[in-house]
């Protein structure tokens, strides 16, 4: 009898052990997890301002070609990656258009979704 609850106790003190290191564990990789996302976010973040900045210093600079250049990769980018013909949801189809009015009245943007198609289209097959 004394074997037997010795046993038992053994086994609960075990999976409470268990029990509370996988907790901890689960609980340092979802930090770990979290500071990934926000670091992403962040950079991609810093990326749009550097961008931005640069847009507007051409903006004043009277440059307004060179600012458009700027502005029209994050454009061409999105409408290459996440704009497909047919498309059946509302965003990126609202998107897709509201783009192509834009290319069809700048040749900057037109070009720059040109080549990111052309570049997207080599490196997939």
């Amino acid at each position: 009898m004394k074997t037997l609850t010795a046993s038992v106790v053994s086994l609960l003190l075990g999976m409470a052990i268990g029990w509370y290191a996988e907790r901890r564990h689960f609980g340092h990789e979802k930090t770990q997890i979290v500071d990934q996302m926000v670091e992403g976010g962040e950079s991609a973040d810093r990326e749009h301002a550097v961008r931005a900045v640069r847009a507007i210093e051409s903006i004043q600079s009277g440059d307004t070609q060179k600012a458009v250049q700027i502005l029209s990769t994050p454009v061409a980018h999105y409408y290459t990656l996440y704009t497909e013909a047919g498309s059946k949801e509302e965003r990126r189809a609202e998107t897709r258009a509201l783009i192509e009015q834009l290319a069809k009245t700048n040749q900057i943007v037109a070009a720059r979704i040109s080549e990111l198609s052309s570049n997207l289209q080599v490196r997939t097959r």
